[in-house]
């Protein structure tokens, strides 16, 4: 019974020795954390604020902070010093880029004597309903010294509320938008989105569940299309020759409904980027990256042909053609797997697309998603123009792997520079002056037309973007080129665009 006893006693000092240890290591470490720990993405468009706080922290002089986010569901706005520190303190501007914010502040008057507060306050816009990470990707607390502090980091998840049936945009809304596409599809029949009665008709009965939920933002039905996560490369098909089965929408952005402000007149506008104008595009998906060598060629193989019916496709054999024909099959050049495709002709830009079950964007798709919610500048960034920002002005005097600088507020990739990208538009001069103010396109009475009667068609068509041989004033997101739809260069790509609802 004695020993009995001893062991006891003697287990019960040894867990107070480490519980004190516990407490004695956890004893003036601060907790730095995003909170709310989980916030509810707002709709598309609308602003979401979390803010950076401490707390235990002593001896705290200064902070330097980086946030990680994803750039396809969120765009930065703006970071704000706020109460921890004392007024005074010095704050050094906020570095942005790659889904990254880099912050600091330092108080001038030595050590604060606050053990909690707010660091920083932290404001983004939604640009995509879904689910992502805010993470404290670095934490550095330091003393009035400079020394670093222990510290602890915390950090949140943007969730998202899965989207009323009757938000058929998947906005995050459900609004007038919906209302049209149900009315678009009055008297059809099938599986279709707009169908929410499921009785297999779109009908009057599916416009009065739209118009009953007019107004609200969510509910326990309907679901977000996947996304990949914001990977900084491209999908590749892996040499498969039939398009993908899987998630239709993996690749791409989703590029919300609005109105933006169309067409230049900075200083280097010229005159058929005039007047600029109110445009209203439809929510839509856009792929984040240029079409690539390997899946152009992937395309290639699946047709076994680079051309049909006296319209080519490609130019096989071209000095910088990088795509060549080798035992029957159609392969990329080892080392260009990831460069944009090129000698790509609208006609063959037009066939991949609908190969891919997707379709080109129209000019006012494409200026709308190249600006990435900014509004009036030249670039999808900002005003100014550098070889870190795009590849252009024959800097690289080639193409380079897309993905290799910095998405826009979109989470789109090489808007400005490296190829010219293909749009459905046909070429007006003067199409601003006459513009509708929604769901512009120049030369068809609608989308749909063109995609099944693209092989008739003999007009110039649109180009946007600008390559890796043009200057500044070439790759701005309102200079618009274009070319004959049977022609092709060194300096042609494309991308692709889907319908929310196809």
């Amino acid at each position: 019974m004695k020993k009995l006893f001893q062991k006891q006693l003697l287990y019960a000092c040894l867990i107070t020795v480490l519980c004190f240890g516990i407490t004695a290591l956890s004893y003036g470490q601060a907790v730095v954390s995003i909170n709310p720990a989980e916030v509810v993405s707002p709709a598309v468009g609308q602003q979401m604020t979390v803010t950076i706080k401490i707390a235990n922290g002593t001896r705290v002089a200064g902070y330097d902070l980086t946030i990680r986010y994803d750039t396809t569901a969120l765009q930065y706005v703006e970071i704000t010093n706020s109460t921890y520190l004392p007024t005074g303190a010095f704050v050094a501007p906020a570095k942005v880029s790659s889904g990254r914010i880099i912050f600091a502040a330092t108080s001038l008057s030595g050590a604060v004597t606050a053990s909690s507060g707010t660091l920083a306050t932290l404001k983004f816009q939604v640009v995509a309903v879904k689910e992502s990470t805010l993470q404290l990707a670095d934490v550095v607390l330091t003393d009035k010294d400079g020394n670093a502090l222990p510290v602890t980091k915390r950090n949140a998840n943007v969730v998202v509320r899965k989207l009323l049936p009757t938000d058929i945009n998947r906005d995050g809304r459900v609004n007038v938008q919906d209302l049209v596409l149900v009315a678009r599809d009055l008297g059809k029949t099938g599986t279709l989105s707009t169908d929410l009665n499921s009785d297999n008709r779109v009908n009057v009965q599916d416009l009065v569940l739209v118009a009953r939920d007019l107004g609200k933002t969510t509910n326990s039905g309907g679901t977000t299309p996947p996304d990949d996560g914001g990977t900084t490369t491209p999908p590749d098909d892996g040499g498969t020759t039939t398009p993908p089965t899987t998630d239709p929408y993996a690749g791409m952005a989703l590029i919300p409904a609005g109105e933006f402000r169309m067409g230049g007149n900075d200083a280097q506008a010229r005159s058929n980027e005039k007047p600029v104008h109110s445009v209203y595009v439809d929510a839509f998906y856009m792929d984040k990256y240029e079409v690539t060598n390997a899946q152009y060629a992937a395309f290639l193989n699946a047709k076994g042909k680079h051309a049909e019916g006296g319209i080519t496709w490609y130019r096989i054999g071209q000095d910088r053609s990088r795509i060549e024909l080798a035992s029957g099959k159609y392969r990329a050049k080892t080392g260009y797997e990831n460069h944009p495709v090129t000698y790509v002709s609208w006609y063959g830009a037009m066939a991949y697309a609908a190969w891919k079950g997707k379709r080109l964007p129209t000019e006012a798709e494409w200026e709308k998603a190249a600006r990435g919610g900014l509004a009036g500048l030249k670039y999808p960034w900002g005003n100014t123009i550098n070889s870190t920002k795009a590849n252009y002005n024959n800097h690289i005097k080639d193409t380079t792997a897309v993905g290799k600088y910095t998405a826009n507020g979109y989470g789109l990739f090489d808007m400005a520079g490296n190829v010219w990208e293909w749009c459905l538009d046909e070429y007006n001069g003067g199409f601003y002056s006459v513009s509708p103010a929604r769901n512009p396109l120049s030369g068809a009475n609608s989308v749909e037309w063109l995609i099944n009667n693209y092989k008739g068609v003999k007009s110039s068509r649109v180009l946007r973007g600008g390559s890796w041989g043009d200057t500044e004033r070439g790759v701005r997101v309102a200079f618009r080129a274009y070319n004959t739809p049977s022609n092709s260069s060194n300096r042609f790509g494309f991308r692709c665009a889907r319908a929310v609802t196809p």
